[in-house]
């Protein structure tokens, strides 16, 4: 009898300790957690055992007394995560005034922090019931045996919410700086009620009165708006920036009239979502001409006329484009001439109109497909026209002296140049085979945009400080027996962020961003032997993809050509690490090698007087990175 005595009450216990894995992860959303009377709070929880669930309850108590609200879900079909209750601030409000015996016309009184639990009542008919207390031991040592679970008849868990009926004083202070044709505003959080902090502020009501652009008419009114605050700066200074809505656009007003001027008020919105408008703080300010990235470039005699420069002046906006007549050209000359290229023909005109449709409204998307269809661009230049055979002969030409034994190279090479007519599995059957590699590259750079003007619009945007401009690479090689060599298609990115400049030559606050991707095609020669130090020389083509965005959106982009040539050192880390090179080797990884080169580049398109000069304004342009090769 003892011996069941005590079982029980290790059931009891386990009960009670596992009662809370039958509910987990109770959230409030909004995670703050903060409500008033009038609003509402949904508090999320998991079941991870939902078919045993009867009812979930919101719960709290009040001055020692246990409130139930009227929230009871019950058989609604549980789920195991995501299940929802909704605590009603009204609601929340009738019990602790009904309970702390508060008066209807202070529901500020009712403030506090309080502890809601989610409480779920269970089904414990799967429990094994004992009727009979008088068992013998025997019976009693298979009890002890019987590893079912107890499943106890509720479990909890608690959250605390905060009722909050007061609206927030006003903001403590406020800055405005006007930028072009918006106001970009700075906004203190009030301070608390011991001055000693500032309150969480969730949004911010701005409402702006005076003479806006309306359909080529002048027309006095007032906007307002909204700014939601993020998580982590409920308590910190916030910006936003105000611009025109509704079909109406702020006027700038660079004359400093004080007809042109805006009065701009601002209040706060509480976590409770509490707001006293009147409680609020105002200034004046105008909006006023700035120039960002590429219109203070074009300001002070820039040259580069924007758009997609070389083979894509105006972009493929039209039929008779260059580049569109050079894709016309390879499809009829290349791609029609195999079977596999006249089902991707066949496909294209079967679908490509849908894709089409979507990117001819976007700048963005028209950008983005002029720069994937570059490589195919310069491809079929080098395919389909005389000059570009000229120049892939000549360098395959260059290429086969390294590609085959000394003695032979004359021969080889003439042989070498008729083999090209023949397919390219033929031609690869009497190579040694296609190897590969990848690399992540580094490089500090600064664009030399400032080189042919009398002035200097980039460094007075963006300064002088460089930026990092990471790359990928991926390549095709040719391993001989004194000679790798590879061929290296490879892309990158960097910005640089700067704030747009007044006519006066000031800064405003104006967020400006200049975006590059930098794309290459090379080839890439390094001896072959086993000593673990390879100098390496690399050279070919660049694109440069470019895009200046203001204010939010796009206000010019383009793309410059350029060349390219890198001389370099190669470390091979097999050599420093042979047991982890064996395990590289399995996983098919040949040779891991750090690499550093000196680049030397020329971003102009091809010395084209109008068009930027992308080129590395370092004075050591080094580049660094790990490479691997397959």
């Amino acid at each position: 009898m003892i011996k069941k005595t005590l079982f029980l009450l290790l059931v009891l216990c386990t009960s009670a300790l596992s009662a809370a894995n039958y509910i987990t992860n109770v959230e409030a959303e909004p995670g703050h957690a903060n409500l008033n009377h009038g609003g509402s709070l949904k508090i999320f929880y998991d079941l991870p055992k939902p078919d045993l669930v009867k009812k979930a309850y919101l719960q709290t108590d009040i001055d020692g007394t246990t409130v139930t609200f009227d929230t009871t879900v019950e058989d609604s079909g549980f789920l195991s995560i995501d299940n929802s209750l909704t605590l009603s601030g009204d609601e929340l409000y009738q019990v602790i005034k009904d309970h702390k015996s508060l008066s209807d016309d202070n529901v500020e009184s009712a403030d506090g922090t309080y502890t809601i639990r989610v409480r779920i009542e269970l089904d414990t008919s799967s429990n094994k019931k004992s009727e009979n207390d008088d068992d013998d031991e025997e019976n009693d040592d298979d009890d002890d045996g019987n590893d079912s679970e107890t499943v106890p008849e509720y479990a909890e868990k608690s959250i605390k919410v905060v009722f909050d009926n007061k609206a927030p004083k006003a903001p403590a202070a406020i800055e405005v700086e006007g930028g072009n044709q918006q106001m970009l505003v700075k906004v203190t959080p009030p301070s608390t009620e011991d001055g000693e902090s500032k309150e969480k502020i969730g949004k911010y009501h701005a409402k702006v009165s005076g003479v806006f652009k309306s359909d080529d008419a002048e027309t006095q009114t007032t906007l307002e708006y909204d700014s939601t605050v993020d998580s982590n700066s409920y308590n910190k200074i916030w910006e936003f920036t105000l611009k025109g809505k509704d079909g109406y656009e702020f006027i700038n007003n660079d004359e400093g009239s004080s007809s042109r001027a805006y009065t701009i008020e601002v209040s706060a919105v509480d976590l409770a979502g509490n707001s006293d408008e009147e409680a609020s703080i105002s200034v004046e300010a105008s909006s006023v001409t700035t120039y960002g990235f590429w219109s203070n470039y074009k300001s002070q005699g820039g040259k580069d006329d924007g758009g997609f420069c070389f083979v894509a002046t105006a972009g493929f906006g039209s039929y008779f484009h260059p580049s569109v007549e050079l894709l016309r050209d390879f499809r009829d000359s290349v791609l029609s001439s195999f079977g596999l290229g006249k089902r991707f023909i066949a496909f294209y005109y079967k679908y490509g109109s849908y894709p089409a449709e979507i990117i001819k409204d976007s700048p963005i998307l028209r950008a983005a497909s002029r720069t994937m269809l570059m490589p195919l661009v310069v491809a079929a230049w080098f395919l389909t026209t005389v000059l570009g055979r000229i120049l892939m002969v000549s360098w395959l030409i260059l290429v086969v002296f390294f590609f085959f034994r000394p003695g032979r190279k004359p021969l080889l090479a003439l042989l070498f140049v008729i083999f090209m007519a023949l397919p390219a599995q033929d031609l690869l059957a009497r190579s040694r085979g296609i190897h590969g590699e990848a690399s992540f590259t580094n490089l500090l750079y600064y664009p030399q945009i400032d080189s042919d003007i009398n002035g200097t619009p980039f460094k007075d945007v963006a300064g002088t400080q460089v930026r990092w401009l990471p790359s990928l690479t991926f390549g095709l090689a040719i391993p001989t027996d004194y000679i790798r060599i590879t061929f290296i298609g490879g892309i990158g990115y960097t910005r640089f962020k700067g704030r747009a400049m007044r006519s006066d030559g000031s800064k405003s606050g104006d967020r400006t961003t200049m975006h590059f991707i930098p794309l290459k095609a090379e080839l890439k020669l390094r001896p072959v032997y086993d000593f673990p130090l390879y100098p390496y020389i690399a050279g070919g083509l660049d694109y440069y993809p470019w895009w200046v965005r203001d204010g939010g959106s796009t206000t010019e982009n383009g793309g410059t050509f350029g060349l390219h040539g890198t001389v370099g050192l190669m470390l091979s880390l097999n050599w420093m690490d042979p047991s982890s090179s064996k395990k590289m080797k399995e996983n098919g990884v040949v040779n891991t090698c750090l690499f550093v080169g000196y680049k030397f580049e020329k971003i102009n398109d091809f010395w084209r007087d109008k068009s930027f000069d992308l080129s590395n304004r370092m004075k050591y342009n080094f580049e660094f990175g790990i490479v691997f090769e397959f």
